[in-house]
């Protein structure tokens, strides 16, 4: 579907049924264990420690999904829109693997907030549809982005009313700005892809695990493995990998260099792990490579 599509009809529809029963939050009697079926949160590629020094909102579009909240699990029904204030622990996942659903994600950072839309289907796994730059928008909707931080923060729950004229005033503003030709340069997508890759690049020196790097690109790290394979052809973790190996061949041709020293030095547990992983990469294991080098 296109993004022009997606807004101009899908989350319209959503935003316009949002009532005060569907406005889920950490608060006492509106949290998602209070209103709607308990249910054991299975951790998928995150777990329920999962949070950010930011506020954000989720609205279920389509199906179901496991919800944690706070280390506690529910289910999801369309239509559910969770508040998650900055530092709250949370996560998703699916209620059955044969059971897709699609989320609309709000991420309302300071100075980089966004609006992501992802799916959950067997095939294909989690897969970012669309990811859009909140912070391109006119200084009104920019205005409603403050104003959701201070929904969030609250000690009550927001009225259904004030969340969804805020929600509405980004929409438009959103598609509006892809009638006018802006599709392109909403779509930050390449550039969150790139940070991911500039943060391993600098990190590759030590172990790096796939939600490190999901927080350094302030997404959640089964959104930036879809993502990242999507945009590259190429799995994150494969990536990482790469990296690091690439930079031990650097440390491998310098006078002296051993590899259990280069190993230990780039955070491997040990060199038979290094190799393996060296092997992997290259076809060939560090000390036969090292020995093939030309001098």
């Amino acid at each position: 579907m296109s993004l022009a599509c997606f807004l101009g009809q899908d989350l319209v529809v959503a935003l316009g049924r949002l009532t005060a029963e569907r406005v889920l939050g950490p608060w006492r009697g509106a949290r998602p264990r209070d209103r709607r079926r308990r249910m054991k949160f299975a951790p998928v590629l995150y777990g329920e420690d999962h949070a950010h020094e930011h506020a954000e909102l989720c609205l279920l579009l389509e199906g179901r999904c496991r919800f944690s909240c706070e280390h506690a699990g529910s289910v999801l029904e369309a239509g559910d829109l969770v508040v998650c204030p900055a530092r709250l622990p949370h996560a998703e996942a699916y209620v059955r693997p044969a059971g897709g659903y699609r989320l609309a994600w709000w991420s309302l950072h300071e100075s980089e907030p966004r609006l992501h839309v992802t799916r959950y289907a067997r095939r294909g796994g989690f897969r970012m549809e669309h990811l859009m730059d909140l912070a391109l928008l006119p200084a009104d909707a920019r205005g409603r982005i403050a104003a959701l931080r201070e929904m969030a923060a609250g000690p009550r729950p927001p009225s259904a009313e004030a969340l969804r004229e805020a929600l509405l005033t980004l929409t438009l503003a959103l598609y509006r700005r892809v009638l006018d030709g802006g599709e392109a340069q909403l779509d930050s997508r390449a550039h969150l892809v790139r940070r991911a890759a500039d943060y391993v690049r600098t990190q590759a020196g030590r172990a790096l695990t796939l939600a490190e790097v999901a927080r350094a690109a302030r997404v959640s790290p089964n959104y930036l493995t879809g993502l990242f394979r999507a945009e590259t052809g190429t799995s994150l973790g494969r990536f990482i990998l790469a990296e690091r190996v690439a930079l031990a061949q650097r440390r491998l041709r310098l006078p002296g260099a051993t590899v259990k020293a280069v190993a230990l030095d780039l955070g491997f547990a040990d060199p038979f792990t290094f190799s393996r992983a060296f092997k992997r990469v290259t076809g060939r294991s560090p000390t036969a490579w090292q020995s093939a080098r030309p001098t």
